[in-house]
């Protein structure tokens, strides 16, 4: 099952940092981000795909380039459509910039989005006219956070890696707003772009490290923890900052995101006893309800939920959950079920409501909300797969295999057919590995798949197809597969030839070494 979060603990890299790039003239400064009268936007003149035109433009208007790189599955793609998107005050703000809607299985697609490094759907990246990059946010944020940050891009011209080359080496030299630039970039939808070998963590200790502020520290600091492999128990000053940020209203605010997806993990890491854990878990439940207020939503009353589940599953990691829990936890899908009218809304939410009921042990409530909904979603593929999860859960391989079959039968768009015809030939070597011939046989479907997109083997598609590859060759050593590889390694090979995609060599190299 998927929750609509996007996961921590990535690699960044910093490598070939430059200079700062600023505006070259007056006349190329961007005009001041403004709240301009709600009236006057309508909708966000999006440039769809046309990643090239949109840069020409911005080199005459001087104007940054605001990237958006989704899914139409995705659900926090829909939030922000059903959300942010549709905000007047947000469609006015963008006319400071060129924006372009880049969709995953749009044409050159993967291609662009390998050139921009991104990591994952949605994110949202702002760059020069010259194409540095100023920032990028991941785009299942908090909206208001996301619209002050992108105020502040609007009027930007330097480099982020320019302003990470400075803080590290001379952070005396940077300004609040270079400071806040680093605080709110999306570290988890950056791939591997601004700092050579070192993981994540290590990069937001050393920018903790730098920081003028306590404050600053203690976000930086709180973003490591969250992005850490290694789940060891909290260092004592680490336990103070996130007893001091729990504390603090301001700063709560401030490192919401971060709480709300890894909070009961640093609670666990920071709670000596299960006495202390249970006390620390209140305060946090306490602080998310306390920064919604009477704002709070029905899908903001699911995330505390989950959080809650996660709380209790730390005290009784097997067995069922407390009743008033499991009680609470259905109240909570049904409140955001009956809230969620629109297409995007629903997308946005069933697939989190789902996961919610599962954790909380209703696996039989989960999959009546997903069948429900799949004569009323755009995209009922999206929803399969996790029928196919809880079919398996029960034993129940064939109807696993059946959902799997039909998500990627009915999966729309290049990348697509090939993320879920991955889970399909996975599903196939999990369940039915014996099966040498329909897996074959599927796996030669979904290569055909490279013949759709010729500017295709990137990305996810090029990820998908690597992870695949690992895949059949272990498989391969335990059920006799050698000929089957190379017949598929040619099959592959052959469809390169007839449609050659960008990024030949390893298409060709597929399955072997």
């Amino acid at each position: 099952m998927r929750r609509t979060l996007l996961l921590t603990g990535l690699l960044v890299a910093l490598a070939g940092l430059t200079a700062c790039e600023r505006a070259a003239s007056p006349q190329a400064a961007a005009p001041a981000a403004t709240d301009a009268p709600a009236s006057a936007a309508k909708e966000i003149a999006w440039r769809h795909g046309d990643v090239d035109d949109a840069f020409a433009e911005a080199r005459e208007s001087g104007k940054p380039v605001l990237l958006y790189w989704g899914a139409v599955w995705c659900p926090p793609c829909n939030k922000l459509k059903a959300t942010l998107f549709k905000d007047p005050a947000f469609i006015v703000l963008t006319g400071n910039f060129i924006p372009v809607y880049l969709d995953g299985d749009l044409p050159g697609a993967q291609a662009w989005g390998e050139e921009f490094g991104v990591r994952g759907y949605p994110t949202l990246v702002v760059l020069t006219p010259d194409r540095q990059e100023i920032t990028r946010l991941a785009g299942g944020n908090d909206s208001a956070a996301l619209v002050d940050t992108l105020k502040r891009a609007a009027n930007r011209r330097a480099s982020v890696a320019s302003v990470l080359k400075n803080a590290l080496s001379t952070p005396q030299a940077l300004s609040a707003d270079d400071w806040s630039s680093l605080a709110d970039y999306g570290w988890e939808v950056d791939a591997n772009r601004l700092a050579g070998d070192r993981p994540a963590a290590q990069l937001l200790r050393e920018l903790a490290a730098h920081a003028p502020d306590a404050a600053l520290q203690r976000r930086f600091t709180l973003r490591a923890l969250a992005s850490e492999d290694d789940k060891a128990k909290l260092a004592p000053a680490d336990r103070a900052v996130l007893t001091q940020v729990l504390a603090d209203p301001v700063e709560f605010h401030a490192n919401q995101s971060t709480l709300t997806y890894s909070g009961a993990d640093l609670v666990a890491r920071a709670a000596q006893t299960p006495a202390e854990a249970q006390q620390l878990g209140a305060r946090l439940l306490a602080a998310l309800q306390a920064d919604a207020g009477d704002r709070a939503t029905a899908e903001d009353r699911l995330d505390w939920v989950l959080v809650e589940i996660d709380l209790a599953r730390q005290q009784q990691p097997d067995g069922p959950l407390p009743e008033p829990l499991v009680a609470k936890t259905r109240a909570a899908v049904a409140a955001v079920d009956a809230a969620s009218h629109s297409a995007y809304e629903r997308q946005a939410i069933i697939s989190t409501a789902a996961y919610a009921l599962q954790q909380a042990g209703d696996d039989a409530g989960a999959e009546k909300l997903l069948l429900d909904e799949l004569p009323r979603s755009h995209t009922p593929y999206y929803y399969m797969p996790d029928l196919a999860d809880l079919a398996e859960k029960r034993g129940d391989k064939a109807a696993a295999l059946d959902w799997l079959r039909k998500a990627y039968e009915g999966a729309q768009g290049p990348a697509t057919r090939v993320q879920w015809g991955v889970l399909y030939v996975e599903g196939l070597v999990r369940l039915t590995p014996q099966d040498v011939a329909g897996i074959e046989a599927a796996t030669a479907q979904v290569a055909g798949e490279l013949g759709t997109q010729p500017e295709g083997y990137h990305q996810r598609t090029r990820q998908r197809f690597e992870r695949l590859g690992k895949t059949l060759a272990e498989w391969s050593r335990t059920h006799g597969g050698a000929q089957t590889l190379s017949r598929l390694q040619a099959r592959v090979r052959a469809v390169c030839g007839e449609n050659p995609v960008a990024g030949k060599n390893d298409c060709d190299n597929w399955l072997q070494g």
